[in-house]
Order: C-alpha cells, then structure tokens, then sequence
C-alpha cells in the first residue's frame, strides 16, 4: 500500500475519530439535561393580559400537567401582555434553550409576526412547538344596554354608518384583533377598531360602554354573557351554536363566511435539548387526555383537542395564509 493511501486512510480515521468524540460530548449534556429534568421551577410565560382565556387555559394546562412532570417542580405563570403578544415571545426568545421557560401562546401570534416581522428579533422558526390543548370559537357581543337586539340590526347599522361602530381589541396583531378584522372583511363593513392592552380590559370596556363590541371567546367574556350578565351576545364565528347559547345565531346562518377561533399552544426556544422535548410533549399529551383537565376546559367553554407538535405546525401555517389574505384585503402587504 502507498504512502498517499496510507495517509488517506489514517486521515478518514482522524475524522470519524473526532467525529464520535464530538457525538459523545453533545449527546452527554444532552442525556443529563433529561434525567436532571425538571430540576428547578418552571415558567409558562403568558402574552396576555391576566382575565383572558389565555391565563384560564395556562392555569388548567398547569394543574393538568404538573401530575406528569418525571420529577415534581412548580409551574409558575409569568404574564406578560403587549404588541400582540410580541413582548411574551421575545422574553422567551432571550432565555435560555433549557425547557424551563415556556411560551403559552395563541394563534394570533403569526399575524403579529406576519405584520411586524421585519422589526422583531424573533420569528415563528425560532420556536418549537410542544402541541395545544383545546380551542373556543368567538362571539360577537354588544353590551346590555346596546340599541342592538339582533346580529341584523348591528350590520344593517354599520353598513349604513361605516366606521362609527367602535371594536375593542387585546392589541394589534392579536387574536381578537384579527377575528375582528376578518368578521368586518367578511361581512362587508367598516368599524373603528381601538386596541387595548389585552382581551380583557377590551371586554371591560365594552362593559363600561368606551367601545360598541368586541369579539371574544366565551372563557373571556365569563358570566358577563350568561343571564343576568352586563353583555349580549349577537353571533357566533363558529361553525354551528354554542350549547350554552342555542338562540345565538352564526355568522354563516346569517349568510357571511366568518369562523375564528382561539387556539392556544405550547412552545420552547429553538435549540432546547431533544430528550427535553420530548419530555415536554409527553406530558402535555397526557395532560390533554386528563379527564379533570377535559371537565375543566368545557366549563371555560373550549373544546378540548389535543394538537402534536406536527399538527401544530400545520395550523400555523394554515393561519399565515389566511392572515395574508386578510392584511392584503386591509392593505397592509
């Protein structure tokens, strides 16, 4: 054998070498990472404002899941409300990718991201997903006192007066936000949308009667849209009634094509530790199939619906398409 095949040979070798060490040392820290993990107290970091359904489902999911952590360690909620949830993205996006601080985030995030990605630091590729628990179709709702009675006296309004119904919002770019936007595109008129910093003090204000409507979840709006309640609720941006409120029409019954949901899911940095992940997806899988966890959702009124990582995707990316449809409409690409 040559000299040069020799060299060759003991070349390849070097790297392999190398190759294996370098495997060792990053599969390590990795393999401690998951059998020291949990070691210290968790973060579910909120980008809304506490008294949304946003805060209920964190708190359930926690409840829920703090039964299936492999060692028990606190699962603290941090909320922190603002820029459609961009302040809550960005903390977790500046923490380190260890699985100790997680993002309870909600679809209306990639409008948000889809709007205002050339000034964030971050982009929805920055996250990884764990999965979701349950989602909640949105109402129209009026206050008590409003002249409006029916879903048909609000839009004959606004089609007579456009811009002078006023739409209260947990913020640009939310999820409220943008069911907003898609309700007014869908059905043909204009309102003036005033932003609030978060569904709840949104849904305050229509109480106070500052705003004219808002559209909300029902785990949100709370008992102020049962009997007795300070809110009237005119529709549904569902695909069929509520059972809570069989004389709410839809949207679609009333011939307008509007369906928004809040759909909320569980997210790490990108770059946390594999064997961390998939402990974290376990356990949020078993949590969504917890039947107190289940039994707490439908009291909230979210349907409860367990989402892989992979399904996750798949709906995120079926929102960024409809969020350029709806901005384009809007002028805004």
């Amino acid at each position: 054998m040559s000299a040069r095949k020799c060299e060759r040979r003991g070349g390849v070798r070097m790297l392999v070498l190398l190759g294996l060490i370098t495997m060792f040392f990053v599969a390590v820290p990795m393999l401690r990472a998951a059998e020291d993990y949990p070691g210290k107290p968790m973060t579910i970091v909120v980008g809304m404002a506490p008294g949304a359904s946003a805060g209920y489902t964190a708190q359930i999911l926690v409840d829920a899941a703090k039964k299936y952590l492999p060692r028990p360690q606190p699962m603290l909620i941090d909320y922190k409300p603002g820029a459609g949830q961009a302040v809550a993205a960005d903390f977790v996006f500046k923490q380190p990718a260890d699985g100790y601080t997680l993002l309870w985030g909600e679809l209306g995030l990639t409008a948000k991201i889809l709007k205002d990605g050339h000034s964030l630091p971050f982009k929805m590729e920055d996250f990884v997903f764990i999965g979701s628990t349950g989602n909640s179709p949105t109402l129209l709702v009026v206050n008590k006192e409003s002249p409006f009675k029916k879903f048909e006296d609000f839009i004959d309004y606004a089609k007579k007066n456009p811009g002078k119904l006023s739409l209260g919002h947990g913020g640009i770019g939310s999820g409220s936000h943008l069911a907003g936007e898609f309700f007014a595109i869908r059905c043909g008129i204009k309102l003036n949308f005033i932003p609030f910093q978060g569904s709840a003090p949104a849904t305050t204000a229509v109480l106070g009667g500052h705003v004219d409507c808002t559209i909300q979840t029902p785990g949100t709006l709370g008992d102020h849209i049962m009997p007795g309640g300070g809110m009237r609720p005119l529709a549904a941006c569902a695909p069929r009634r509520f059972p809570d409120f069989p004389e709410v029409p839809t949207c679609m019954e009333k011939g307008y094509s509007v369906e928004r949901s809040a759909l909320h899911f569980l997210a790490v940095r990108k770059g946390t530790p594999q064997p961390v992940l998939d402990i974290l997806r376990n356990v949020l899988k078993k949590a969504a199939e917890d039947p107190q966890q289940r039994e707490a959702l439908i009291r909230i009124k979210y349907t409860p619906l367990y989402l892989s990582p992979e399904e996750m995707q798949k709906k995120v990316d079926e929102e960024f398409q409809i969020c350029r449809e709806i901005y384009k409409a809007l002028g805004w690409l």
